[in-house]
């Protein structure tokens, strides 16, 4: 069963979805967690994984598959929040140096703030160091960064298109233009667009999202965690991505698993007519893109219900979907830093510092997975047309509200590793990765696509087959860390 703070933290994330009560409650292994912050981000992740679980195996029972037992630990719902740094291939952890870049960090500057930049793609960190006239080395980015006050270069940067924020308290953020522009906005914007006949949920041969079609036009965390999530669980998930942009690898290949992966160019128009193609058969269009330019290709909700009336439209963008922000870029750690939760967790030390998870990246794909799931039993039940909105901002707001874990972590050992950690055969070689955490005991998860590269489905794109017939777990628990953990780095992940 959920803990008390458990139970509080899922009722402020359900808000407004009306989801139903599931026939059997969910078990929660209370197991101890590893990530050092008063933020309580295992509660948080234990929350979502649970409600997702409950939600995907209550769909499954409408769709035949019967009633099921859901399973949560906690431990290992929090080791799903920095599942990047436990993913490996042939047993050699992928590479992100590129999120730990120099001009990635917190500098102080003139007035005596703090700010954080990002530059994890190449183009933005370019960008960056030819604003602050200087080579990427920490020491040379804290000399030019201390000539300027804080608020010029916050504007300016974002005025480049380019990714900055400043260290906010959460007082701060609330009476800052964007934060009160969605203060009131729920974690999950569930909207109702229109009227559209209901679509009924048919019944199920193996698995309780199988034949639900969902088109990802996402990037880097949040939004490739949501398609991935629902492939977890039988859904038929293709990727879209541009082969001409910069991309972090290891993000790449890790939220690949279950997807078929194509390269895209909207600008091209065979690209584009195959685009609006897979559109006129799919459930979910996931999109990822700063709010607004892919409205401005075409591709705005209104444009594809023409083609689909009954497609399930979700977008995933860092500061909401109203106010001065709306259009701005923004990571996972620039919403730490403006909305106050970097602040929240650092005040006792003594220097700014982010939580040592992606708190609002995978939180936010999981809350997108999770709307997804609402939007789909609520477009069977009364119809209409649906639209699913997540920020990471919106994300970060939540997590300050539950900022009270005063438990001592236990760090990640060689135990958590052969537990947790899964093996499975791939195009590019054994790769290791967090199992998945929501255990089903009819329908456990799994995909029977492993990750690979971008693009490596580009030949062979199209929705199916269909499941046919129940099958086992394509992964097995690992067996690489049982012989040797003298490979692994051990850093922390942010």
């Amino acid at each position: 069963m959920f803990s008390q703070r458990q139970k509080e933290i899922l009722a402020a994330i359900t808000q407004g979805l009306s989801l139903p009560q599931y026939s059997s409650p969910v078990h929660v292994d209370q197991t101890p967690g590893y990530i050092d912050s008063p933020i309580e981000v295992h509660d948080f992740a234990v929350a979502l994984m649970g409600t997702i679980g409950a939600t995907v195996a209550f769909i499954g029972e409408r769709r035949g598959l019967g009633a099921q037992r859901v399973t949560v630990d906690r431990r290992h719902a929090g080791l799903l929040f920095n599942e990047i740094a436990y993913f490996f291939q042939s047993g050699w952890q992928f590479d992100i140096s590129a999120v730990h870049t120099a001009v990635n960090n917190f500098y102080r500057t003139r007035d005596g703030r703090h700010i954080f930049f990002n530059g994890a793609y190449q183009h933005l960190r370019d960008g960056i160091l030819r604003y602050l006239d200087c080579p990427n080395e920490p020491e040379a980015i804290a000399k030019s960064v201390a000539r300027f006050d804080a608020q010029p270069i916050e504007d300016d940067l974002s005025a480049l298109g380019l990714c900055a924020a400043i260290l906010r308290t959460p007082e701060e953020w609330r009476t800052h233009p964007q934060g009160r522009a969605i203060a009131d906005a729920p974690p999950i914007e569930l909207l109702r667009h229109g009227d559209a006949p209901p679509v009924a949920l048919p019944t199920a041969n193996a698995r309780p999202l199988e034949r639900l079609r969902v088109l990802d036009l996402t990037h880097v965390v949040a939004g490739p965690t949501i398609g991935k999530l629902l492939a977890e669980h039988g859904a038929d998930v293709i990727h879209c991505r541009n082969p001409y942009l910069d991309h972090i690898l290891g993000f790449d290949i890790d939220t690949s698993f279950g997807k078929k992966a194509a390269y895209i160019d909207l600008r091209a128009d065979a690209d584009r007519a195959r685009t609006l193609d897979l559109v006129s058969d799919c459930d979910v269009f996931v999109q990822g893109f700063r709010w607004g330019s892919l409205a401005n290709r075409g591709f705005s909700p209104q444009e594809l219900w023409r083609i689909n009336p009954r497609l399930i439209y979700v977008e995933v963008n860092a500061y909401g979907f109203q106010g001065p922000w709306a259009e701005r870029r923004g990571w996972e750690q620039l919403a730490q830093a403006a909305t106050g939760l970097a602040a929240t967790h650092s005040a006792k030390l003594g220097e700014p510092a982010l939580i040592p998870a992606y708190f609002n990246d995978y939180g936010s794909g999981c809350l997108g997975a999770l709307g997804v799931l609402a939007a789909l039993l609520r477009r069977a039940e009364e119809g209409g047309r649906w639209i699913v909105r997540i920020s990471l901002a919106g994300t970060a707001m939540l997590g300050i509200g539950f900022a009270a874990n005063a438990e001592a972590p236990v760090p990640i050992g060689q135990d958590d590793l052969n537990r947790y950690l899964v093996d499975q055969d791939s195009p590019i070689g054994l790769l290791t990765r967090v199992a998945p955490a929501i255990q089903l005991e009819k329908t456990p998860p799994y995909v029977d696509r492993a990750g690979s590269f971008p693009g490596s489905s580009t030949l062979d794109i199209g929705w199916g087959p269909d499941p046919v017939a129940p099958i086992a777990p394509l992964h097995r628990p690992t067996s690489i860390f049982r012989r040797s953990v003298a490979h692994m780095r051990g850093r922390q992940i942010l």
